[in-house]
């Protein structure tokens, strides 16, 4: 019989966890394989449970672990060292974490959003709405709003836009939604992208006073809000899409003129919305412009422009150049007096001096 390994003799798992139960293979089957013990097994062993059931295995004879079975070099030989090397290779450079805030508007937004305000953090460029940490609501000048993509895709009339209106801030949603004009999930679409065109202008902004209102309140609610982190996630992974179009943004707040001529590479713009877009292209209107005359978020019409742009569908007519002015005429200095001609002049002819040259002149004069 072999006999059980010196390491599996030495285990310290006790025996008592690693039998079964008693009555687990049955009453008289045999214990299918040797356990491990911290010592030698015995020919007999005992499960743990009634006093009236035993189990007989098979004699196991083990060799007891002794000091003369571990050898003197296992003990006395410390482990050789590992060589060192002469130049250790310099660590990789930890790069900027994207969560970090890159504006300041995004640094005073998550500031607030963690500590669970409840407001709107207004700056030239737009502002976010907040409610209770979370994102509801954003806004900006250039950016479209619910109206104007309700308007300008066709589901509403402006009438009846306006006809909301006078219902103030959070009764607009309920009114369209009350009266059947538009959906509810309808409504939710164009609350997001509203809101997310509002803030990629918004958390774009670097300079400028920002200002934190606790009692405003947005006209639209966002009915599932995002956390600032999932809004910022969000608008970085628009600007990658953006950049990698084209990446230059001259083309997002200039006039836009479409060439004419036949693409150059294949674009992803659909052909009725290329169609739509180049036709209203005529060299007075910019980009948001055009996403409110189509009825568009602004950023899709951003995307589209970039990939015309870059097909060489589309482009931005430069201003005519002005001349310079002419330069300033450069006053000259009077000549004196002596090279004008004579002028009327009053003369006090009681004086003698004076009298006699008026004669000598009269005389020459006669001559």
């Amino acid at each position: 019989m072999p006999s059980v390994p010196p390491l599996l003799v030495a285990s310290p798992v006790s025996v008592h966890r690693l039998v079964p139960a008693a009555g687990q293979f049955g009453a008289a089957a045999a214990v299918p394989g040797p356990y491990l013990t911290n010592g030698p097994v015995t020919g007999e062993s005992v499960l743990p449970g009634p006093a009236t059931t035993s189990v007989t295995t098979t004699p196991v004879t083990a060799a007891p672990v002794t000091a003369e079975s571990v050898t003197a070099e296992s003990v006395s030989a410390p482990p050789a060292p590992r060589p060192r090397r002469a130049h250790a290779a310099p660590l990789p450079r930890r790069r900027r974490s994207s969560c970090a805030p890159a504006t300041t508007f995004e640094a005073a937004l998550t500031d607030l959003a963690a500590d669970g305000s409840t407001g709107a953090l207004h700056g030239p460029g737009g502002a976010v709405h907040l409610a209770g940490g979370l994102v509801v609501h954003a806004e900006a000048p250039g950016a479209a709003t619910v109206g104007h993509l309700l308007t300008g895709a066709g589901r509403i009339t402006v009438r009846q836009w306006e006809d909301g209106l006078p219902l103030g801030a959070g009764r607009l949603a309920e009114h369209l939604l009350g009266s059947g004009l538009v959906g509810a999930g309808e409504l939710e679409l164009a609350r997001l992208a509203a809101t997310l065109d509002g803030a990629q202008e918004a958390l774009a902004q670097h300079d400028g006073e920002l200002r934190f209102d606790p009692a405003a309140v947005p006209a639209f609610r966002l009915a599932r809000p995002l956390s600032v982190l999932e809004l910022r996630g969000a608008i970085g992974r628009r600007r990658s899409l953006l950049d990698g179009c084209w990446p230059s943004a001259d083309l997002d707040r200039a006039p836009l003129l479409a060439t004419g001529a036949a693409p150059t590479r294949r674009t992803a713009v659909p052909r009725r919305r290329r169609q739509a877009l180049l036709a209203a292209a005529d060299g007075t209107r910019t980009a948001p412009e055009l996403a409110r005359l189509l009825g568009r978020s602004t950023y899709g019409t951003l995307l589209d422009v970039r990939q015309l742009a870059a097909a060489g569908l589309l482009t931005a007519p430069r201003p005519a150049a002005v001349p310079d002015p002419p330069p300033a005429a450069v006053p000259q200095a009077a000549p004196p007096d002596v090279l004008l001609p004579p002028g009327p002049r009053s003369y006090d002819s009681s004086d003698p001096e004076v009298g006699l040259l008026l004669r000598l002149r009269a005389a020459l004069e006669a001559l």
